[in-house]
């Protein structure tokens, strides 16, 4: 072991802190988020979950997993997702007028709702499809972070999705994301907003199905561990009756 490393743990304090402060200020807001995708699903909605670039990823972390709703349709365009390019992600979803064009293959029903993810808030993308969602009469939760998205508002003189979102949660990231700062090294470093969105995420999400539970709507759809007895059966009966619904099934 090298004895000159000492390992730094200070993005755990970060990201701790962060995640206190998500719950000291955004927990209303995570509560009406959590009763209004719960009330689309007790209506036989579908969860439509989008991003551009990174965050994309939240729609696959809430998309077909163990202990996971299997009512939940990642939208997952391959042109806004880093690994069909990455410079090219970052252009595209800058791009006005693609947005219409990914909502309409959709094709979302008026039980549905759409939760949308953009740290920055402000690409064209993104920001259109939640205003394509409004335009659409659905209901729409917004994440992102607000210092982020304020500092670029008033510098791009562009709308922002909080503009749009009937519920905005912010999950306190930094502008630029990054927060650690380390001696040697200008730029800042340990992004936090991945991490602390699919906390956010999956917090809305468990408190989904105790909502459902504890009005006695419906039982929850909820996918299993295929490796546990009965779990490739029980899974292939919520794959059958979402599958005309949920595309990426």
């Amino acid at each position: 072991m090298d004895s000159n490393f000492i390992f730094d743990l200070s993005y755990y304090d970060k990201v701790n802190n962060q995640l206190k402060k998500i719950i000291e200020i955004e927990k209303e807001k995570m509560m009406q988020a959590s009763i209004q995708i719960a009330q689309s699903i007790a209506d036989q909605g579908i969860v439509h979950i989008f991003g551009t670039g990174h965050s994309h990823i939240f729609g696959e972390e809430a998309f077909y997993r163990a202990g996971g709703l299997a009512c939940v349709n990642p939208i997952l365009e391959p042109s806004l997702m880093l690994h069909a390019g990455a410079m090219k992600s970052s252009a595209l979803e800058d791009l006005e007028g693609y947005a219409e064009k990914i909502f309409n293959h959709v094709q979302p029903e008026k039980s549905d709702i759409f939760v949308i993810f953009s740290n920055s808030g402000v690409n064209h993308v993104p920001v259109e499809m939640a205003k394509k969602v409004k335009d659409s009469q659905l209901p729409l939760i917004g994440i992102g972070s607000k210092k982020y998205s304020e500092f670029l508002k008033n510098n791009k003189k562009r709308q922002s999705l909080s503009d749009f979102a009937d519920i905005f949660i912010d999950n306190h990231a930094e502008i630029g994301d990054a927060v650690l700062s380390i001696t040697g090294l200008e730029q800042k470093i340990a992004p936090t907003s991945t991490v602390c969105g699919a906390f956010i995420l999956n917090l809305i999400l468990a408190n989904v199905s105790v909502w459902l539970i504890q009005q006695e709507k419906i039982t929850p759809p909820i996918f299993i561990s295929g490796n546990l007895p009965d779990g490739k059966k029980k899974n292939a009966d919520l794959y059958n009756y979402y599958r005309k619904r949920v595309r990426a099934l």
